[in-house]
């Protein structure tokens, strides 16, 4: 089938439930993410068009779907072969796409689709079509199965061109990335952020990668987890520039070892974290953080912390996976491509104490940070914001 594969037709599902305008802005988003994702894997003689209903991808080999099935926004993918909407020329790519397919004594069922007004119907399709390939496979002993068949073979005619599939490729959904504005994450090289970073991607917004560079505190490796989970989403992403940006928090974190009581460590980090990140999202016009935090999963995502920390900051606090718990997060993590490379053990924090309070005070943490000069000091780790190349 890939010898004579032309197009690959476009699903898409919750696009097509907005109003008329919104539609065709994201649908004309989608096509352009297509594009862009595909010149970027080196592809470069296809052709996007919009239709109502799907996008297609012409001239295009079926090694690119599963590539456009990354693209957020895609409900799935189906290479095709196409051809021109006449009934005996649909039953005729039919049979020349089954006799490619089936082996001796196998199964198949013919599911079609007919959009608009043609001569035919989608039963009519299925009740000839199944007849034709009986005719011409009869010597293959073949059979008819409509409820668990070895082969299912898809038509779909739409105005004057039909196309026929064999495979329906599951695409990630969602909406065309920055379509929803821009946001920052703070990110790391752990399982949760990527996942909470790839979530919020999925719903439409672009987002900045901000990774917190806590050296000499945590080691290099930990820097390189976050490059390579970072590497994985980039797959995800269609536009052409790809950055990992670094704040250094060595002073910072050097401050946080002085403090007379320990058990807040985490929680002055975070803070400082947030305050930063707040910092770097107004720079660059973001309208919110987004982390990967999980209500109770360590000591300073209880709720009294979280409460702590959301103060720190005026901007809104997005966390994606606040509601999942850590099997559940890994399960996406591997879904996604990201688990192999956050799941590695590295060199991470020395700071973080044997007891962390699970109900740090605010006026005591604010009082902590005032003595230690924290507020400053992120002051000096955002204007030394750095960069890592990813494209």
């Amino acid at each position: 089938m890939d010898s004579r594969l032309q197009t690959i037709l476009v699903a898409y599902n919750e696009i097509a439930l907005k109003g008329r305008y919104v539609r065709s802005q994201l649908e004309k988003k989608l096509a352009q993410d297509i594009s862009n994702i595909l010149r970027r894997k080196g592809y470069s003689e296809y052709k996007v068009r919009r239709r109502f209903g799907r996008i297609y991808v012409d001239n295009i080999t079926a090694e690119a779907a599963p590539v456009i099935s990354k693209v957020f926004g895609v409900a799935s993918v189906m290479p095709s072969v196409k051809t021109d909407s006449e009934k005996l020329n649909v039953l005729d790519l039919l049979v020349k796409v089954s006799s490619d397919t089936m082996g001796e004594g196998e199964s198949f069922a013919v599911r079609p689709k007919v959009v608009g007004e043609h001569g035919y119907s989608s039963r009519d399709l299925a009740v000839e079509g199944g007849s034709a390939v009986m005719i011409a496979l009869k010597e293959r002993d073949i059979s008819v199965n409509l409820t668990k068949p070895d082969h299912t073979f898809y038509i779909e005619v739409r105005d004057k061109d039909a196309y026929v599939y064999t495979q329906i490729i599951k695409g990630v959904g969602g909406l065309p990335y920055g379509s929803q504005g821009k946001l920052v994450s703070l990110f790391s090289g752990g399982i949760d952020s990527p996942v909470a970073t790839w979530l919020i991607m999925k719903r439409g917004a672009e987002v900045l990668l901000l990774l917190m560079d806590q050296r000499p505190y945590v080691g290099d490796s930990y820097i390189e987890r976050a490059k390579q989970a970072a590497i994985v989403l980039r797959e995800y992403s269609p536009k052409s520039q790809y950055r990992m940006y670094l704040a250094p928090m060595g002073k910072i974190m050097e401050q946080i070892t002085k403090a007379p009581e320990q058990g807040y460590n985490c929680v002055l980090c975070k803070r400082s974290m947030y305050r930063i990140a707040s910092l770097f999202s107004l720079k660059h016009k973001a309208k919110g953080l987004v982390t990967g935090e999980s209500l109770g999963q360590v000591a300073s995502q209880t709720l009294d912390n979280l409460y702590v920390l959301d103060e720190a900051v005026d901007i809104p606090l997005l966390r994606t996976t606040i509601g999942l718990d850590k099997i559940e997060i890994e399960n996406m993590a591997r879904k996604i491509g990201t688990y192999s490379v956050t799941a590695k053990s590295v060199d991470g924090c020395t700071v973080v104490p044997g007891n962390p309070t699970t109900r740090a005070k605010l006026d005591a943490i604010i009082q902590l940070e005032e003595e230690l000069g924290l507020i400053d000091l992120c002051k000096e780790a955002f204007e030394n914001i750095s960069w890592i190349d990813l494209s």
